[in-house]
C-alpha cells in the first residue's frame, strides 16, 4: 500500500512538473529508519534519455539532485547504487 502511494505522488509530481518524463524505477534511498521517507526515482524522457534523481523526499513532496541525459536504464541502476546509504 505505502508503495502505492509513493508511486502515485511520484507520477503526480512528474504529470504536473516533468511531463516530459516517464517514472521506471522509484527505490529507498537508505536502509536507516530515520530516512523511511527518502527515494530515489528514474525516469525515461520522451526524446529516449534517462534521468535519476537521487532524493525524492515523500514528506516534502519535492525531487532534487537530477543526472540527465543518460544513455541507458544499467546507468540509471549504478548512480542509484551509489547514492544508496546501507548500514553496512
Amino acid at each position: 500500500m505505502e508503495e502505492r502511494k509513493i508511486f502515485n505522488n511520484v507520477g503526480k509530481y512528474f504529470k504536473e512538473n516533468l511531463p516530459a518524463y516517464e517514472v521506471v524505477e522509484i527505490r529507498r534511498k537508505s536502509e536507516y529508519e530515520e530516512d523511511a521517507h527518502l527515494y530515489m526515482v528514474a525516469a525515461k524522457k520522451d526524446t529516449g534519455e534517462y534521468a535519476v534523481w537521487t532524493c525524492w523526499n515523500e514528506k516534502l513532496q519535492t525531487l532534487n539532485h537530477g543526472h540527465y541525459d543518460i544513455g541507458d536504464l544499467e546507468t540509471c541502476h549504478k548512480i542509484m547504487d551509489e547514492f544508496y546509504h546501507g548500514k553496512g
